[in-house]
């Protein structure tokens, strides 16, 4: 999914035309010139195909070219002698936090290079720019090009400053399929992609996962094993181990920031230290631990010191040295104070000791004994030790199945198994299971895996898939006995892809009828946070971000709101004021920060070195909370 950020800013202040550091550029001073002077390039820009992208590219000779993707647009902006580009060269040091940005002279907001004019420009065109068409603009100095700043575009009609433009550099996302999971002994999930495409696929497949919250009392600093026997019961952990636990840990506001968080951390680690004490495999474990502003920010709206939640981070902790205000939010601040933990579990069955001979001996004698309970429990822990890597994958194959009937459910498993640990080869798992269908062609697991196989098979090759006959095979799973939520969530992933089809082959009132049913009809899911971060991806590929916003924004206030829900809602609003001025964005930013400061901070860096841009801060109430947390 790609979004355009190259927004265009008209600046509509009048000034006097020819100020000084303008060159020969004028500023229309009223309505009626404006309408006279840029009429024209405005329509142009307003009616140009979203395909058509523009920037500015410097490069290693410190030259200013102005790019475009489409050579023919250059003609449509640029048609008289005095037609031109300026550039603007912005300091990051205008946005230093402790003082106001430096003030905006007539419309530019640094230094200006000389513009250049259609003469001029039409003898530097130049290709080469990655396929792109490029012409010179202007030149930097050395002390220039070694500055921290950002190059802004300035077009000219007649020598009058038409449209003002900065470059957001927003971070892409993919979008991928609802995760449908399949069935190999359960039905499994496996892990997603990385939405910032770095790190690959985030994991093999789910263990088993349990989810509860420790709530942290005020003057209790550590936990023991007797504190946390009654949890262990109650979670029936009798027969798992625990494989990984993940702990946020969240103090309440009040106090030094590091001493809370040092203090969370510690109450985290007696937590797994008192976990440990039950198990004698070593628990792998992540903890992070944080302030809980977002629960405070949301939470003294209700109480009789509202007017805190306006106030800077700082602010709000002095007040809190008032032993008066601190006893009268205690009881809003101790539901502030808590664990939130994810952990992850293997079954204790015995075989993960097994050596790799007894285990192939095993194996061999449940399937001559036709006992399928017992080599689905063997196959099952293989798999386990292979996930955490202690076999390799190669040694399912010395593990022989017959292909008969009766052996269907093992053979189905392995084929997923091996699908979610290699999923580029999908039709090699498609074909297997098609195979494995006219076998047992009632089997609803099998059915269902298939479905599920189908999807990424008509991702890669349309032609292989019949969309109208697969669709019939999803609704058909009913029959078998598959869950009306699971088909349901088949069924639109169906009209994802379809409406990829109708926009491909330019049927627009079709393709606009498959998002109308996915909108309709993704509310009655149960949706996890890559669900939702799938839909909005989706719904943004298609510039519909009103109704992507809508689906990740109730979750994003949340202080369990997964990481990179967050920063995708950042993507989608981070540039538009009317979202940053609503009273809930503080606690979504405050939220990212908590979840990463670093990544959140780095949204700032400049334009072309791993931010969006520097030129966010110019929102008074972006720079005010950017300062607050990063300075």
């Amino acid at each position: 999914m790609l979004r355009s950020y190259l927004v265009g800013m008209l600046l509509a202040a009048a000034s006097s035309c020819g100020a000084q550091g303008t060159w020969d550029m004028k500023y229309p001073g009223n309505q009626s010139l404006l309408a006279e002077k840029c009429g024209e390039c405005l329509a142009a820009l307003k009616n140009r195909p979203k395909e058509v992208q523009f920037g500015l590219f410097t490069d290693d000779q410190n030259d200013v070219w102005f790019v475009l993707s489409d050579p023919a647009f250059f003609d449509v902006l640029f048609k008289r002698a005095s037609d031109g580009i300026a550039v603007d060269i912005v300091p990051r040091e205008n946005y230093a936090c402790g003082g106001s940005t430096a003030p905006q002279t007539t419309f530019n907001k640094g230094q200006l290079l000389k513009p250049v004019y259609l003469s001029e420009l039409r003898k530097s065109q130049s290709t080469g720019f990655q396929g792109n068409t490029g012409w010179k603009v202007g030149h930097l100095t050395t002390a220039q090009a070694q500055s921290t700043h950002e190059l802004n575009l300035v077009l000219l009609k007649d020598r009058h400053v038409c449209y003002y433009n900065s470059f957001y550099d927003l971070a892409r996302y993919r979008w991928d399929l609802l995760n449908m999971g399949m069935y190999i002994d359960t039905l499994t999930y496996g892990g997603g992609f990385d939405t910032t495409q770095t790190q690959g696929r985030t994991s093999v497949m789910r263990r088993r996962e349990l989810h509860f919250t420790i709530p942290f009392e005020k003057n209790k600093s550590t936990y023991s094993q007797q504190d946390l026997q009654p949890l262990y019961d109650s979670l029936r952990l009798t027969d798992f181990n625990i494989k990984r636990i993940d702990i946020e840990a969240f103090s309440s506001v009040e106090g030094p920031e590091a001493r809370n968080i040092e203090l969370q951390r510690g109450r985290a680690q007696s937590i797994v230290q008192a976990l440990q004490a039950f198990q004698s495999p070593s628990i792998e474990t992540h903890v992070n631990a944080s302030e809980n502003w977002v629960e405070f920010l949301r939470d003294v709206l209700l109480t009789s010191q509202a007017h805190l939640a306006g106030l800077p981070k700082s602010d709000v902790k002095e007040k809190l040295k008032d032993k008066r205000v601190a006893e009268q939010l205690e009881p809003v601040l101790s539901l502030h104070r808590k664990a939130l933990i994810t952990l992850e579990l293997t079954r204790k069955d015995g075989l993960a000791a097994l050596g790799r001979e007894e285990v192939v001996k095993r194996f061999e004698q449940a399937i001559a004994n036709r006992n399928i309970a017992q080599a689905r429990a063997l196959q099952n822990a293989v798999y386990e030790r292979i996930i955490d890597g202690d076999l390799p994958s190669s040694f399912l194959d010395g593990l022989q199945v017959p292909a008969q009937r009766e052996f269907a459910d093992l053979i189905n498993s392995r084929i997923a198994f091996k699908h979610f640990q290699d999923p580029r080869d999908a039709l090699e798992t498609y074909r297997a299971l098609q195979e494995l269908q006219r076998m047992q062609p009632e089997d609803a697991h099998i059915a269902y895996n298939l479905c599920a196989v189908t999807f990424r098979v008509w991702m890669l090759d349309g032609q292989v898939v019949d969309p109208v006959r697969f669709k019939r095979d999803i609704e058909d799973l009913r029959k078998k006995g598959i869950d009306e939520p699971l088909v349901l969530r088949m069924l639109v992933n169906h009209a994802i892809l379809m409406a990829e089809s109708h926009m491909y082959t330019r049927d627009y009132a079709k393709k606009d009828e498959r998002m109308d049913y996915i909108h309709r009809n993704y509310g009655k899911l149960t949706l996890t946070s890559e669900d939702h971060l799938s839909l909005a991806q989706y719904f943004a590929s298609y510039a519909n971000f009103d109704k992507s916003i809508k689906v990740v924004k109730p979750l994003v206030t949340s202080v369990d709101c997964a990481e990179d829900i967050l920063f995708y809602y950042l993507n989608l609003t981070i540039f538009d004021p009317d979202q940053t001025k609503k009273a809930d964005y503080r606690s979504v930013v405050s939220n990212a920060v908590s979840k990463n400061k670093q990544r959140f901070c780095d949204l700032f860096l400049p334009y072309g070195h791993g931010g969006i841009t520097f030129q966010l801060l110019d929102d008074p109430i972006l720079k005010k909370m950017y300062c607050e947390s990063c300075e």
